[in-house]
């Protein structure tokens, strides 16, 4: 198994970053293109949804797991989170929705009902070739 690890201040333009990271890491692992993009779509939503969760957060890390059977599972989690928990709308709901269909398997970790983290597990159509 494979791990990368990547810290990205928690800033929604900065998403594209964590979108071109994930395409690059589920080609690699050999995923379909439609894999690839909805694995691109769930990270990209658990990254805004965890950013837009509380007023004041500093920091959002997403780790990859490659493993040798096609699957990737990430985590996504943000750091530095202070202040008060932002009210839930319905761009959150969709948000919940969209991670929850396009992946395979999903985990929300809360603290005092807040979700804080995301595992997300996506399978892909390929076989990883170590070298």
């Amino acid at each position: 198994m494979d791990e990368i690890n990547i810290k990205l201040p928690a800033k929604p333009e900065y998403m594209s970053v964590a979108r071109l990271t994930t395409a690059a890491i589920a080609n690699r692992a050999g995923f379909t293109i439609d894999d690839m993009e909805d694995l691109k779509l769930a990270i990209s939503e658990a990254g805004n949804y965890l950013i837009n969760q509380f007023s004041d957060v500093t920091h959002l890390m997403i780790d990859y797991h490659i493993n040798t059977d096609s699957s990737i599972l990430v985590k996504v989690r943000v750091t530095g989170a202070r202040g008060v928990p932002v009210k839930q709308s319905e761009v959150n709901e969709l948000s919940l929705f969209i991670i929850d269909s396009v992946s395979d398997q999903v985990v929300k970790e809360e603290k005092q009902g807040i979700i804080n983290t995301f595992s997300i597990l996506k399978t892909g159509g390929g076989n990883i070739d170590h070298e």
